[in-house]
C-alpha cells in the first residue's frame, strides 16, 4: 500500500491544482530562483500581524472542519485547496489582499499536516466512488514536505543574511511568516530527513521488493543536496543556533511566551538535521561551530542549573557531529586540536550543560578517542621525558610583583627546556593545562574563571581515560590483565603532570586573602578530589611500590600540606555542604592512599572532619570511619587519641569545641570501629592508653567541656576491654590506680548533688566497677570482701575520696525507708492499670543531674554482687546459718539495689519522651532511665520480685508499641524501641523465666487497657506476643488469661463491626485468634479445664466467624486456627465429656442454612473446610478412636456422622457454585475435596458420594481450561492430589484411563506456565504405584502421542521420571523398560535448547542430572551401552563453552556444574567397566569442568565448583589402572594455568583435586608430565608435586 500511494503522489499533484503545476519541479528550482523572482519582500507579508499561534486556532478550525465532514472527498479538496493556494502564492510575485491574508493560514494547515500522528489520505478523483476506490491517489507527508522545504529555506536564508550584520538575535519582534518558516522546516526536515535515514538502513532484500519507495528516498535525498548545500548551510547552521539560544525566554511556554518558545524548539529541529549534513573537516567545525556554540552558550546565561532541552538538544548534536568525524582525522592533528587552549575549556563549557550518562559517555568518548588512542597515541606518553620525573609543587606567592617575577622565571624556563630538548606532541596536553590554569587571580566576572572552571570539569574525565587505556593494554598483554608496577609508575606520574597546575592555582589562591571566586575554588577542588579517587581506585600508587627517592610520596606529601592549610582556611570561613565535600573527600583519600600523609596533621584534620558531621552528606563521617579503621588496623589507635586530644589544645577548650568533638561520638559506626580497635590492641597498650585517659581527666579537670569529652571516651575504652585470664590482675590494678586519681578527682566537690564533675565521676565509676568484676572473674582465690568492695570504698590511707559505696547505700536505704517508696511499690501498679495504661512520674528525693548516673552505678554493683554471691555461696557450708551468711547479706543488698534502680526508673514516666541535656552537654548516662535496666535483665532478674518484672514489661510493651518511624518521636523513645527490639532478638531473653511467667498476662492486659484509646499500640503488643518463639507457661492463673484474651477477642469484634474499615483493629482481631490458636491447648489443662469459659469461646469463635466482617484471608485463618484447636480439645476431652464435641458440631450447624441444600458464603466454607481438613488429618494418624465413657459412640462415629449431615446439607449448594466455573469458587472446590477425600477414607461408603466425584471429576477440565487463575488452579490440583491420596475410591468413581489424562493434562498445563506442581507430582505417583501395566500404559500413550505437539519437553522428561521414580513391580519395570531409551533422546534434547532463558537452563540441566542418574541407577530398566555414555558426555561437554557460561548467573552456573557433577560421579559408580572402553568423552568432559573451574573466581561459586570437582577426582582413584594415561592431559591443563597466571584461592580450591589427580598417575606417567612441561613450568609445578608427596594421602577404598 505504501508502494502503491507513493508512486502515485506524482500525479496526485497534477490534479490539485487548476492550472496543473509540477510541484516538485517547482520546489526545486525554488532555492536556486528566489532572489530572481522576489527583488524585494512582498508588501502584503509586511501587514500581517498574526502570531504564530495561529498554528493551535488552525488545528482547532481543522478539527472542526473534519468533524462536520462525512465524505472521504472532504478531506481530499481541503488539502487540495490548501496546497493550490500555496503554489500560487509562492509563484505569483504579489497577490491579492485576501490571498495575502490567507497565506500564513495555508502555511499553518500545511505544517499541522505534517504534525499529525497519521497520515491524512484523500483519493483525487472523487466524483465516481468506485472508480476512487479502483485509482486512489494519497497526499502523503513526504509530498507536503518536499512543496514546503524550498519555501523555508528560501525564506530563512533571507533572514540570516539580512540578521548578519545585527547582532541582535532577540525573538520579541517576530514576524508571524518567520516563525511559520522555522516550524515549516523543522516539520519538513523530521519527514524528509526520517524517510532518507530509512534508506540507509534498508537491507537489500527490502531494496529488491520496495524498489519505488528507494527511488521515491532517493528523490528527497536528492531534494535535500539541491536544498542544502554547503555555502547555505554555513549560514543557515549558525543561525538556527542563535535562534535556538535567543536571549528572550529560557522557560517552558507559557501564554506569554508560547510564541518564541516554539520558535526556539522549532530552530533547534533545525539545527540538529542541519548539522547531520554539515560537512566539513574536524579542525574546521572545531573552530567555527564549536566556538559558536560555545559563545552562544556564554552570552546566554541563566538563573537555573538546567538548561532548556532545545538547547541542549543544539549541543548535544554539535558534540556528536564532533565525535563523527574524528574517526576520519589525521591522528597527531586530532590530539593537538583537542588539547588546544580553545578547544578544551569548550568542550568543558559544554559538558556542563549535559546531565544525562549517555552525553557524559559522549564527551568520555571525545576526550579519550581525541587525546589516548591506543595505537597513536599512548606510545607517545610512555617515552616523554615528562614521564620520567615527578614535578614539585610550587606555591605562587601572594604578592602580584611576586607572581609576575615567577611567571617571567618560570616562561624562561620553558623556553630554553623547549630549546633545549626535544618533545612529542603529546606534551601539549600538560602546556594547555598549565596555560589554562595559571592565572592565580582568574575569576568568574572576568572570563578567565570561565575557562579554569571548565578545563578543570574535564581533568578527572581525562585522567580516567588514561589509567584505564593503560589497564586496557594490560589486559591484552599476557599478565592477565593486572596492571604491573611499571604501569602504575606511568599513570601516577601522568596525574601528577597533570594535576599540577590544578594543585599550584588550588593553594595560591588559597593564601590571597581577596580575590577569591568560590566558584573557581570549587572546581579545582572537585578536580582534585575526583583524579585521587581515580589514584586509588586504580592502584596508581601503591606503598609497597618501588619508589628509592620518595619521589612520590613527597609529592603527595606536598598535596597534603596544601590541602591541610586549605583546612585551616576552612576552620575560619563558613562553608556549605558542597564546598566542604571535595575537601573532606581528598583527604579520606590521602589517608587510604598512605596514612603517612596525614600522620603530622592528624588533630587538624580530626577536628575539621568533626566540625563537618552534622551536613546532611556522608563524606565527613566516611572520613573519621576511615581514619578510625586505618589505625586500628595498624594497631596505633594511640595517635588518633592523641590527635582528638591536641584537638582541644590548638583550638580553645571552649563549649563550641567540645561540641565539636561530641561528634565523634553521635557517629555509631566510629564507636564500634574505636570499640573493636580497643578489644583487639596488644595488651601491652592496654596500661598505656589507661595512662592517657586517666590523665587527660586529670589535667582538664578544670576545664568542663574538655573533661566530659574525655570521660566519655574512657567509658567506650573501659567498656570495650576483653579481660581474660592474662590481663585480669593488671586490669583489676588500674581500676583501683583511676579510683584513686582520675575517680578521687571528679568527686572532690563541695556541692555534691549538682555538681557536673560528680555525675561523670559516678558514671565513670560504675563502669570500672563493671570491669573490675569481670577482672575478677579469672582471678583465683577472690576474697570476697577484701577484694571485690574495695573499689568503692575509701582505703584507711586516703580519706579524702568519698566513699562510694556508702554514698550509695545511704541514698538507697534512704529511698527505701521513705514513705514514698513504699507507697510506690503498693500501689504504682494498681494506679498505672486504673489509669488505663497511663504512667505518672514519682518524686524518689534524689537529684536530676544524679539520678541516671546512681542507678547505673547501682545495677553495675548488682553485677559486682552476684559475682560475690556466686563466691559466697561456694564457700559456705550447708550447716551454716543462712539468715547470717555473707551470701544472704549481700543478696538483701541486691535486692535493695534493685528496688532503688527502678525507683529512680520511674522517676519519669513510663513512655515519655526523657529528659533532654542542657545546651553543649552530651549525657553519659542515657536519656532513657529504662535502658540501662534492659541491657542488665539477665543480672537483675536474679533478684528481682514479680512487681519488677511486671514493671519492666510495662515499659517493654509500651516501647516497642511506640510509633518509631514517627518524625516528631523523640530520640530517647527511638532509641528505647531499638533497645527493646533487639530484647526480643535476644535468645537469652527467651529463656529467663521471671520475665516469661508474666509475659502473657501483662501483654494481654496491656493491650486490652490500650485497645480503646491506642489500636495501634494494642496491635503491635499483640502481634509481637502471637509471634514470639516462647511457649506457654501453665500457670494457676491460666483459665484468667484465657478469659481476658477472650474478652479482649469479643470487645474487638463488636469494635469491627462499627468501624468494618479499621484495619488496625482486623490486626486486633487477627492477633487475639493467633493467641488462642496457641496457649487454648496448654491453658485448658484437665486440672483446670473450665467448661463455661471453653462453650463461651467455642460459640464466639463460630458465631463471630460466621459474619462476613473483615472476611480476608488472615484474619480467616487466625480464626479457623482458633476453631480447630477448640476441635481437638473436643476431641482430647471426649473420653470425659462427650457433649463437648455434639455442641462443638451443632454450633458448627449454624453456619449452614436451615435448607438441606443451602449455599454458603466463602468465608463460611472456607472455616468448614478447616473444620472437615482437621478431621482428615486426625483420622489418617489414627487418633479418633477414642470412646465416651457413658456412650458406645467413638469420636470416630461422632465425625463421621456429622460430616456426612455437613455433606448433604452442603453438597448442591457448592456443585452449584462450582459448576459455574466461578473464579471465586476456589474455596468452595477446596471444601468439596476434603468431602470428598473423607468419604474415600469412610468405612460407609456412598454409592450418591462416588456419583458426585465422577461429575466434579468430570466438570474439573472445564474449570481448569475457563480459570487461569493461580487460586483456582492449585483448588484444582489440590483436589486432583486428595482423590489420589485413595486411588482404589478414584478409580472407582472414575475410569482410569481419564484420571490418568486429566491429571496429566493440569500437569501439562502448569509446565506451559513454568509453575511447580509439588501436589500434582504426588498425586501422579501416588496413582503410578497403584496402577497395573494398563494404567501405564494409558500414562506412556499420553506423553508419546504428545510428543511434538503442545507437550514441551521439560514435561514429558519430568513425567517420566516420575513414572520410573514410583513404579515397584516387576511388570511396571518390564513394561518401561522399553520406553526408556526413547525418553531418554528427549532429555537429551534439554541440553540443545539454546534459545530459553537463565532459569530455564537450570531448570533443563537439573532436569536431566536426575533423569539420567535414575535411569542409570536402575539398570534393570536400561542398560547403556559405551555409544550411549559417550553421547551423554559429549551433550554436557557444550554447557561449558565460554558464551553459554556468561550467560548464566552465578547460581545457575553453580547448580549446571553440580548437577553434571552428579552425572559423572553416577556414571563412574555404576558403569565403569563400560567407560574402560570409551573413556575420551568421559575426560573431554572432565576437562571442560577443569578449564571452567580455572576461569571461576571466588565470587561465581568457586569453592563449591571445587568441592564437587574434587569428589569426581577421588572416584577415579580406584580405576587408576585404566585412567592414569587420561589424567595426564588434565593436570598438564592445571599446569598451563599456573604458568599463566593462577590466583592464590583458585589454587587453593583446586588442590584436593590435582593431589587426586597426581595420585592417579604411576611414576611413567609422572615422568612423561615432567618431559613435556617447559623449565618455568617446573619450578611453578613442583612445590604442588612436593606438597602432593608430603601430605595427601587417599581415604577411599583402592
Amino acid at each position: 500500500m505504501t508502494m502503491t500511494g507513493k508512486r502515485r503522489t506524482r500525479s496526485s499533484h497534477a490534479a490539485a491544482a487548476d492550472k496543473s503545476p509540477k510541484v516538485n519541479t517547482a520546489a526545486k528550482k525554488t532555492p536556486k530562483s528566489a532572489s530572481k523572482r522576489r527583488k524585494k519582500k512582498q508588501q502584503h507579508e509586511d501587514n500581517e500581524t498574526s502570531s504564530f499561534a495561529i498554528i493551535t486556532t488552525s488545528e482547532s478550525k481543522q478539527t472542526k472542519g473534519e468533524a462536520a465532514s462525512t465524505k472521504p472527498s472532504s478531506n481530499h479538496d481541503e488539502i487540495v485547496s490548501y496546497i493550490t493556494k500555496f503554489v500560487s502564492a509562492t509563484k505569483s510575485s504579489s497577490s491579492s489582499e485576501k490571498e495575502s491574508t490567507d497565506f500564513p493560514s495555508v502555511i499553518s494547515y500545511l505544517i499541522l499536516f505534517l504534525q499529525k500522528d497519521t497520515t491524512t489520505t484523500a483519493a483525487v478523483n472523487g466524483k465516481d466512488e468506485q472508480q476512487a476506490s479502483l485509482a486512489a491517489m494519497y497526499i502523503t507527508k513526504e509530498d507536503v514536505a518536499t512543496l514546503l522545504l524550498p519555501w523555508c529555506v528560501g525564506r530563512l536564508m533571507r533572514l540570516a543574511a539580512a540578521s548578519s550584520s545585527n547582532d541582535d538575535n532577540s525573538t520579541d519582534d517576530v514576524d508571524a511568516l518567520d516563525g511559520l518558516a522555522w516550524a515549516a522546516l523543522s516539520s519538513s526536515l523530521d519527514i524528509v530527513a526520517a524517510a532518507t535515514t530509512s534508506l540507509s538502513t534498508t537491507t537489500a532484500a527490502a531494496a529488491a521488493e520496495e524498489s519505488s519507495t528507494l527511488q521515491v528516498s532517493t528523490s528527497n535525498e536528492t531534494l535535500l543536496s539541491s536544498c542544502f548545500p554547503q555555502s547555505t548551510l554555513n549560514r543557515l547552521v549558525p543561525y538556527a543556533g542563535r535562534i535556538a539560544f535567543s536571549s528572550s525566554h529560557h522557560q517552558p511556554p507559557s501564554s506569554s511566551n508560547n510564541e518564541t518558545y516554539n520558535i526556539q524548539t522549532s530552530a533547534s529541529t533545525t539545527f540538529v538535521h542541519l548539522v547531520q549534513r554539515y560537512k566539513s573537516s574536524f579542525d574546521v567545525v572545531c573552530k567555527t561551530l564549536l566556538s559558536d556554540v560555545d559563545s552562544l552558550l556564554s552570552n546566554n546565561q541563566t538563573d537555573t542549573t538546567t538548561r532548556p532541552p532545545h538547547q541542549v538538544a543544539v549541543v548535544q548534536a554539535t558534540l556528536k557531529k564532533i565525535h563523527k568525524l574524528m574517526e576520519n582525522a589525521n591522528p597527531k592533528r586530532l590530539f593537538t586540536i583537542v588539547c588546544s587552549m580553545d578547544v578544551l575549556p569548550r568542550l568543558g563549557r559544554l559538558s556542563m550543560v549535559l546531565t544525562s550518562l549517555d552525553d557524559e559517555k559522549l564527551i568520555q568518548n571525545i576526550l579519550w578517542d581525541g587525546l589516548f588512542h591506543p595505537v597513536h597515541h599512548m606510545d607517545g606518553f610512555r617515552t616523554m621525558s615528562e614521564m620520567k620525573i615527578v614535578p614539585k609543587v610550587e606555591v605562587v606567592a601572594a604578592e602580584a610583583a611576586t607572581v609576575e617575577k615567577d611567571g617571567e622565571k618560570k616562561a624562561k624556563k620553558d623556553e630554553d627546556k623547549k630549546g633545549g630538548n626535544k618533545t612529542c606532541f603529546q606534551a601539549g596536553l600538560f602546556h594547555s593545562v598549565k596555560t589554562l590554569l595559571s592565572s592565580v587571580t582568574a575569576s568568574v566576572e572576568d572570563g578567565s574563571g570561565k575557562d579554569v572552571i571548565a578545563t578543570a570539569k574535564l581533568l578527572p574525565g581525562i585522567v580516567h581515560g588514561f589509567f584505564e587505556r593503560v589497564r586496557e593494554h594490560a589486559t591484552q598483554s599476557k599478565n592477565g590483565g593486572s596492571t604491573t608496577e611499571a604501569d602504575a609508575k606511568l599513570q601516577f606520574r601522568f596525574w601528577c603532570h597533570l594535576i599540577l597546575p590544578v594543585l599550584e592555582a588550588l593553594f595560591s589562591r588559597k593564601h590571597q586573602n581577596g580575590n577569591n571566586d568560590d566558584d573557581v575554588d570549587n572546581a579545582l577542588m572537585d578536580a582534585v578530589s575526583q583524579t585521587l579517587g581515580l589514584v586509588l581506585q586504580y592502584d596508581a600508587y601503591l606503598p609497597s611500590y618501588n619508589d628509592p627517592d620518595e619521589e612520590h610520596l613527597t609529592y603527595l606529601q606536598s598535596v597534603a600540606d596544601g590541602l591541610v592549610r586549605c583546612v585551616d582556611g576552612s576552620n575560619n570561613n563558613t562553608k556549605t555542604d558542597n564546598d566542604n565535600y571535595a575537601l573532606v573527600t581528598s583527604l579520606c583519600n590521602l589517608i587510604l592512599l598512605n596514612h603517612r600523609l596525614l600522620h603530622g596533621k592528624l588533630s587538624t584534620v580530626t577536628y575539621y572532619t568533626c566540625a563537618c558531621l552534622p551536613q546532611k552528606n556522608q563524606e565527613p563521617n566516611k572520613l573519621l570511619f576511615t581514619i578510625v579503621k586505618t589505625y586500628r588496623e595498624l594497631r596505633a589507635i594511640g595517635d588518633f587519641l592523641t590527635a582528638t586530644r591536641e584537638a582541644f589544645t590548638k583550638t580553645a577548650a571552649s563549649q563550641e569545641s567540645a561540641d565539636t568533638m561530641n561528634n565523634i561520638l553521635l557517629c555509631n559506626n566510629v564507636v564500634d570501629s574505636l570499640a573493636l580497635a580497643y578489644q583487639s590492641c596488644p595488651s601491652g597498650q592496654l596500661q598505656e592508653m589507661w595512662n592517657f585517659f586517666d590523665g587527660w581527666i586529670v589535667d582538664s579537670i578544670s576545664t568542663t567541656p574538655e573533661l566530659s569529652f574525655a570521660v566519655q571516651m574512657f567509658i567506650i575504652f573501659v567498656k570495650s576491654i576483653r579481660s581474660d585470664k592474662q590481663n585480669s590482675l593488671g586490669l583489676r590494678g588500674l581500676c583501683e590506680f583511676s579510683m584513686n586519681s582520675s575517680i578521687a578527682k571528679l568527686l572532690d566537690s563541695s556541692d555534691i548533688e549538682s555538681s557536673i564533675h560528680m555525675r561523670l565521676g559516678f558514671d565513670l565509676c560504675g563502669w570500672l566497677v563493671e570491669l573490675h568484676s569481670r577482672s575478677c572473674f579469672w582471678v583465683d582465690n577472690v576474697s570476697v570482701d577484701g577484694e571485690s568492695s574495695f573499689l568503692l570504698t575509701t582505703s584507711k590511707d586516703d580519706k579524702s575520696r568519698l566513699n562510694v559505696l556508702s554514698y550509695l547505700h545511704n541514698k538507697a536505704e534512704t529511698a527505701a525507708a521513705s514513705e514514698g517508696f513504699s507507697l510506690w511499690k503498693k500501689s504504682f501498679l494498681g494506679a498505672y492499670w486504673q489509669s488505663g495504661g497511663v504512667g505518672t512520674e514519682v518524686d524518689i528525693g534524689v537529684h536530676t543531674s544524679l539520678r541516671g548516673s546512681l542507678q547505673r552505678l547501682a545495677l553495675h554493683r548488682i553485677h559486682q554482687l552476684h559475682s560475690m554471691i556466686y563466691y559466697c555461696n561456694l564457700e559456705e557450708s550447708d550447716e551454716q546459718d543462712s539468715k547470717d551468711s555473707q551470701s544472704t547479706v549481700l543478696t538483701r543488698e541486691a535486692k535493695m539495689l534493685v528496688d532503688f534502680s527502678f525507683y529512680i526508673a520511674c522517676s519519669e514516666a513510663i513512655g515519655a519522651a526523657g529528659s533532654e541535656t542542657e545546651e553543649g552537654d552530651l549525657a553519659l548516662s542515657s536519656a532513657s532511665l529504662w535502658i540501662p535496666i534492659a541491657q542488665s535483665l539477665p543480672i537483675w532478674s536474679h533478684y528481682s520480685e514479680h512487681f519488677h518484672s511486671e514493671l519492666f514489661l510495662i515499659w517493654f510493651y509500651t516501647s516497642i508499641s511506640s510509633a518509631n518511624s514517627s518524625r516528631n518521636c523523640s530520640h530517647t523513645s527511638r532509641r528505647e524501641y531499638a533497645t527493646s527490639i533487639a530484647l526480643t532478638r535476644d535468645a537469652s531473653f527467651y529463656d529467663n523465666d521471671k520475665i516469661m511467667t508474666p509475659l502473657m498476662h501483662v501483654g494481654v492486659k496491656f493491650a486490652t487497657h490500650k485497645s480503646n484509646d491506642d489500636v495501634e499500640a494494642s496491635s503491635k503488643a499483640l502481634s509481637f506476643i502471637s509471634s514470639a518463639p516462647v511457649e506457654f507457661i501453665e500457670s494457676s492463673d491460666s483459665t484468667n488469661i484465657l478469659a481476658e484474651i477472650l474478652d479482649l477477642d469479643i470487645h474487638t469484634t463488636a469494635t469491627l463491626r462499627q468501624s468494618q474499615n479499621d484495619q488496625l483493629v482486623k490486626q486486633v482481631l487477627c492477633s487475639t485468634r493467633s493467641i488462642l490458636a496457641r496457649v487454648l491447648s496448654v491453658a485448658m489443662l484437665p486440672s483446670g479445664f473450665d467448661t463455661s469459659l471453653f462453650a463461651k469461646m467455642t460459640h464466639h469463635l463460630l458465631s463471630s466467624s460466621s459474619d462476613d466482617i473483615g472476611c480476608d484471608m488472615i484474619y480467616l485463618s487466625a480464626s479457623s486456627d482458633a476453631i480447630n484447636e477448640c476441635l481437638s480439645l473436643c476431641i482430647d476431652y471426649y473420653e470425659k465429656d462427650d457433649t463437648l464435641l455434639q455442641d462443638f458440631f451443632s454450633q458448627l450447624s449454624n453456619l449452614m442454612g436451615d435448607g438441606p441444600s443451602s449455599e454458603i458464603s466463602s468465608s463460611k466454607a472456607f472455616l468448614l473446610r478447616g473444620v472437615i481438613r482437621k478431621v482428615n488429618t486426625l483420622n489418617r494418624h489414627h487418633s479418633l478412636a477414642k470412646r465416651s465413657a457413658t456412650k458406645s459412640k467413638s469420636v470416630y462415629d461422632v465425625c463421621t456422622e456429622k460430616v456426612l449431615t455437613i455433606y448433604e446439607r452442603t453438597w448442591r449448594g457448592l456443585f452449584s457454585k462450582i459448576s459455574k466455573v466461578n473464579s471465586s469458587a476456589c474455596v468452595e472446590l477446596l471444601l468439596a475435596s476434603e468431602l470428598l477425600s473423607f468419604h474415600a477414607n469412610c468405612a460407609v461408603k456412598n454409592a450418591e458420594a462416588k456419583e458426585n466425584a465422577a461429575e466434579l471429576f468430570e466438570n474439573l477440565a472445564n474449570i481448569q481450561d475457563s480459570s487461569p487463575e493461580a487460586d483456582m488452579i492449585t483448588a484444582c490440583n489440590y483436589f486432583l492430589s486428595v482423590m489420589a491420596a485413595a486411588p482404589d475410591y478414584l478409580f472407582e468413581c472414575v475410569a482410569q484411563g481419564k484420571v490418568f489424562e486429566q491429571i496429566l493434562c493440569a500437569m501439562s498445563s502448569s509446565s506451559s506456565f513454568q509453575t511447580a506442581t509439588p501436589l500434582l507430582d504426588a498425586a501422579f505417583c501416588s496413582l503410578i504405584r497403584q496402577t497395573d501395566v494398563d494404567g501405564l500404559n494409558t500414562a506412556t500413550t499420553f506423553l508419546i502421542k504428545g510428543e511434538g505437539k503442545r507437550q514441551s519437553s521439560v514435561f514429558l522428561v519430568k513425567t517420566f521420571h516420575l513414572i520410573i521414580s514410583s513404579i515397584k513391580s516387576q511388570e511396571q519395570q518390564k513394561y518401561i523398560a522399553g520406553h526408556c531409551e526413547h525418553f531418554l533422546l528427549i532429555s537429551m534434547d534439554l541440553l540443545r535448547e539454546k534459545s530459553c532463558n537463565v532459569h530455564q537452563t537450570q531448570h533443563n540441566v537439573i532436569l536431566f542430572s536426575r533423569m539420567v542418574t535414575t535411569l542409570l541407577a536402575k539398570k534393570e530398566l536400561l542398560v547403556l551401552s559405551g555409544r550411549e555414555i559417550g553421547m551423554i558426555c559429549s551433550e554436557m561437554t557444550p554447557l561449558f563453552h565460554i558464551d553459554r557460561v556468561n550467560a548464566r548467573d552465578v547460581e545457575c552456573d553453580i547448580s549446571v556444574f553440580n548437577s553434571c557433577s552428579s552425572v559423572v560421579s553416577a556414571l563412574i559408580a555404576h558403569y565403569s567397566k563400560q567407560l574402560y572402553g570409551c573413556p575420551s568423552p568421559l575426560f573431554g568432559l572432565l576437562l571442560s569442568l577443569l578449564s571452567h573451574l580455572l576461569h571461576t573466581n571466588a565470587r561465581k561459586g568457586l569453592s563449591e565448583k571445587a568441592l564437587e570437582y574434587s569428589k569426581l577426582c577421588e572416584l577415579l582413584i580406584p580405576h587408576k589402572d585404566i585412567f592414569k594415561k587420561h589424567v595426564v592431559g588434565l593436570i598438564l591443563c592445571y599446569i598451563k594455568a599456573l604458568s599463566e597466571g593462577m590466583s592464590p584461592i583458585t589454587k587453593k580450591k583446586l588442590m584436593p583435586s590435582v593431589y587426586a589427580l597426581l595420585d592417579v598417575c604411576s611414576d611413567f606417567e609422572t615422568r612423561q608430565i615432567n618431559a613435556m612441561i617447559d623449565v618455568p613450568s617446573k619450578t611453578l609445578f613442583a612445590p604442588v608435586f612436593k606438597s602432593y608427596q608430603k601430605f595427601y594421602q587417599y581415604h577411599g577404598q583402592a
